[in-house]
């Protein structure tokens, strides 16, 4: 049998060399895609568990233009489990010479206070809110046709707020606000996600 010539075993050794090198980009390619998806899925937005306090904007209220947006839990006593919206403007005003904002919108009223001689900053968020009133502290209340909480726990946030000002105080007329908000009722386990807004 005729040995194979060196200009064949070079064409032999160049064919190994281009299947390892296409092996090996498939592996490398494998790795990638996999180390790639796995790190996607790690920085992807978690899931909001049932029960946390999230000032995360509900997707039911995303679009909301004007009013009310309120998502109650299933088993959530004030607002009966149900998704609420409401398209109308808020009636809206400070109360007294406080800068506690009070909101309706049909038969709710909602009250977000940043706290005694505390202002209302874009952006600002009020978690550990409390039943208000709260005197110097954060406070909130929610109700409902009369119905309202005895204990509060919650947060909120003002992402536009146009009002008066005197002395660094928001004052009235208040002319536009969009408020994120959530709330823990009487210690229940499930809570509250909701949005009021007043357009420009």
């Amino acid at each position: 049998m005729p040995r194979p010539t060196a200009e064949a075993e070079g064409c032999r050794t160049k064919n190994i060399m281009k299947r390892i090198c296409i092996i090996s980009l498939f592996i490398l390619l494998a790795i990638c895609t996999s180390a790639c998806s796995s790190t996607g899925a790690r920085t992807a937005n978690p899931t909001r568990q049932p029960g946390t306090l999230s000032l995360d904007m509900p997707p039911e209220c995303v679009t909301l233009t004007q009013g009310l947006c309120l998502v109650s839990e299933p088993g959530e006593w004030l607002g009966e489990g149900k998704t609420t919206i409401i398209d109308q403007k808020p009636v809206a005003t400070f109360l007294g010479q406080s800068t506690a904002l009070q909101a309706k919108v049909g038969e709710w009223t909602l009250v977000f206070d940043p706290g005694e001689n505390v202002p209302f900053s874009l952006g600002m968020s009020f978690p550990n809110s409390k039943l208000y009133p709260q005197g110097k502290n954060s406070g909130m209340t929610v109700e409902n046709k009369g119905k309202k909480c005895d204990e509060v726990e919650g947060a909120f946030v003002d992402d536009i707020l146009q009002s008066g000002q005197k002395g660094g105080l928001n004052t009235n007329p208040v002319s536009a606000f969009d408020i994120r908000f959530t709330m823990r009722c009487n210690k229940q386990p499930q809570v509250i996600l909701g949005r009021v807004k007043l357009p420009f």
